[in-house]
């Protein structure tokens, strides 16, 4: 039996269910005593949590790739990519194409316009209503 296993007989156990069954355990059930539940939902507290293993840049972008998302989608800005973006945004570039240019969405280029300064809440605020329901070209 491995520690999923375990973990998943003892969660069922200090949620009132038979793990074998599926049924409500009784309520005369030793496992339903307060001191019980506790007991077992502290165990479950002290199990060694799985360590994540963290991604490469390129597996995250692969990860977006697989799901739909643009490349850099949830990525951390470099400072090259902000400057590319107020350039681009000062050169009249639209949203849309600075988010297809920097493989992001149009919401985090408003952002990141708003962030920096260049757009208010208002403008940005309509920013992202012009540009939720786009497609990404």
């Amino acid at each position: 039996m491995d520690q999923q296993q375990v973990a998943s007989i003892v969660h069922g156990l200090a949620n009132g269910i038979d793990p074998i069954t599926g049924e409500i355990l009784p309520a005369q059930s030793p496992y339903n005593h307060p001191d019980v539940i506790r007991a077992l939902f502290q165990s479950l507290q002290w199990q060694p949590k799985a360590k994540k293993v963290k991604k490469t840049l390129a597996q995250k972008q692969q990860e977006n790739f697989e799901k739909g998302l643009p490349k850099n989608y949830g990525l951390p800005w470099s400072e090259k990519d902000i400057e590319q973006v107020l350039e681009q945004y000062k050169g009249n570039v639209e949203i849309d194409k600075i988010a297809v240019n920097l493989a992001r969405k149009p919401g985090s280029i408003i952002a990141v316009l708003s962030k920096q300064g260049v757009v208010d809440d208002v403008q940005a605020q309509q920013l992202n209503q012009q540009y939720r329901y786009q497609v990404q070209r």
